[in-house]
């Protein structure tokens, strides 16, 4: 039974994963004279696609370097130091992986885009004739990339400030050791692991960004955006060859920082004093950090609120005002009344928990199997478990159609199945973490006492793996729920998702139709969130 299991689980991944990822590189060298490298070579050659290759490279550093000052500096500010409202703004800090990108870059546009209420604001205080900067371009998507992207850096970051070794940074201090040089000898040769994991993923999700490139880009050519225009021309072995290019950027920095990274491990040893914040004294620094503090959570939440409170603004009443004015519950009971309307909510609701069920389908024995099994297969499975982790948005949605064309392309399935890749390694994390915690003694004494395996599995297993399943399925139908990029490759008009019905209404000048949709998919994320929230507390 468990050699079927294996089989037909790995059949799944190849067929799922690995047969689209090897059908699009294919598809790169196919030409109508055959087998080319053509393809590759108009990519390198010609100046548009060497424009989008720079800016694609210049904004994923860009984006490591920005989030890495803004994540590495909340790190410290918040679990090095002791100051009220501490614990709150740890907590607040975590909201951008939870919120959609597009929503945010939607609340961002009406911030401070040409139009946005702070810009406005800004050139009625200082009677500006024009708008003090320009929220499009580079510098736009790199803004929205901060408030969405640091979060990987003040994750990792702050579990290794809070395992510092306080005995170590004081024996340095006695020894006449300067702050700068304790920073230097002890403290950032211990957080580099730390910097150089969070640098990957941040790169791989800059370079791979959609939705602050496509909607607030202008005329910043990146990889991803040229992707969908390729495929919107039907050149789709330009497209594939470039998915190919696209990935394998991700790749050699992940070699290479990979590399860098065993080159810099670094140990104190046996910790015998984890660092404790260290307590303010001096009131003025105290009243400084406070007012970061508080200017923080105000940038945080102020993106969430514009959606919220716009999301109640009248149809056609706010039209050349800096702020609304007329408010109601029209946009929502249009949702909730119009069949059109509420389609697209429906439908998200829809794939979000297909993909999640079909997540844990493949999650659950996978990680069983790469935890709990000795199989000489166990490479072969983290690799196809992973392996979509390592692909870009726009990529998985290429791979899918040159995987499944001809027999997917134009039906309602194609897309909750591309949500349910693209979210299979988070699903596969939350369950293996279950597994890892999962003691064998359980399950052999529950065999040795007369049960069978299934109801070994049902009775004893299932319940003590239970939270990590839930967690993983929550993970994914949060992150399908406001999914974009691969939407807008896959969507049909039968299963148009909430995230291309703010996309229309928004260019439909429904901005409070579209508002209302996103503070739809907050609520439902919100909710996912505090009960994911409980089943982590509870796992611990």
């Amino acid at each position: 039974m468990k050699n079927l299991i294996k089989l037909v689980l790995l059949a799944l991944l190849v067929v799922l994963i690995l047969f689209p990822s090897l059908r699009t590189l294919l598809v790169s060298f196919q030409t109508d004279q055959g087998f080319s490298f053509s393809n590759y070579e108009y990519i390198f050659k010609t100046e548009g696609s060497l424009i989008a290759i720079k800016n694609t490279l210049l904004m994923g550093a860009l984006t490591v370097l920005i989030c890495g000052f803004i994540g590495t500096f909340l790190a410290f500010f918040v679990h090095y130091f002791d100051f009220p409202f501490k614990k709150i703004l740890d907590r607040i800090l975590l909201l951008p992986l939870v919120v959609p990108g597009l929503i945010i870059v939607f609340a961002f546009v009406q911030l401070y885009g040409e139009s946005g209420m702070v810009t406005k604001t800004l050139e009625t205080v200082f009677g500006l004739k024009e708008p003090l900067y320009r929220f499009s371009g580079l510098w736009g998507i790199l803004l929205v990339h901060a408030y969405t992207q640091y979060i990987y850096f003040y994750m990792n970051v702050s579990v290794a400030v809070k395992e510092l070794d306080r005995s170590v940074i004081e024996a340095s201090i006695n020894l006449g050791a300067s702050s700068f040089m304790v920073f230097k000898s002890i403290i950032l040769p211990y957080i580099k692991p730390a910097l150089i994991s969070s640098s990957i993923l941040t790169f791989m999700t800059g370079i791979g960004s959609f939705s602050a490139p496509n909607i607030i880009g202008g005329g910043y050519k990146v990889l991803t955006t040229q992707i969908l225009l390729a495929k919107a021309n039907l050149f789709m072995n330009l497209a594939a060859s470039q998915v190919v290019v696209l990935f394998l950027f991700a790749m050699t920095y992940m070699g290479i920082a990979r590399y860098y990274e065993k080159k810099v491990s670094f140990s104190t040893g046996v910790r015998e004093h984890v660092i404790e914040p260290v307590k303010i004294k001096n009131k003025a620094l105290k009243i400084v950090m406070v007012m970061i503090a508080l200017s923080v959570i105000v940038m945080i939440f102020l993106p969430i609120v514009t959606i919220l409170i716009l999301s109640f603004v009248k149809p056609g009443t706010w039209m050349i005002e800096i702020y609304p004015k007329e408010f109601g519950l029209d946009n929502y009971m249009r949702i909730f009344t119009k069949s059109r309307s509420l389609a697209p909510f429906l439908n998200s609701l829809k794939m979000a928990v297909l993909a999640a069920f079909l997540a844990l389908f493949l999650a659950v024995p996978g990680a069983y199997i790469t935890t709990k099994t000795d199989t000489k297969l166990k490479p072969i499975f983290e690799f196809l478990l992973m392996l979509p982790f390592a692909l870009p948005a726009s990529a998985i949605a290429i791979n899918m159609i040159n995987g499944f064309s001809t027999v997917l392309l134009g039906k309602w399935i194609m897309l909750p199945l591309a949500y349910f890749i693209s979210m299979l390694p988070m699903a596969v994390r939350s369950v293996t973490i279950s597994f890892e915690r999962l003691k064998d003694e359980y399950a052999e004494a529950s065999i040795n006492l007369g049960a069978g395996r299934s109801r070994t599995f049902l009775q004893v297993i299932f319940p003590l793996i239970a939270p990590g399943i839930w967690s993983g399925l929550l993970l994914v139908f949060i992150r399908s729920l406001g999914e974009y990029t691969i939407s807008t490759f896959l969507y049909t008009a039968s299963n148009r998702p909430i995230s291309i019905a703010m996309v229309n209404s928004i260019f439909e000048f429904e901005i409070g139709l579209a508002m209302a949709y996103g503070a739809l998919v907050l609520l439902l994320t919100f909710i996912g969130s505090g009960i994911l929230k409980k089943l982590q507390v509870y796992t611990e």
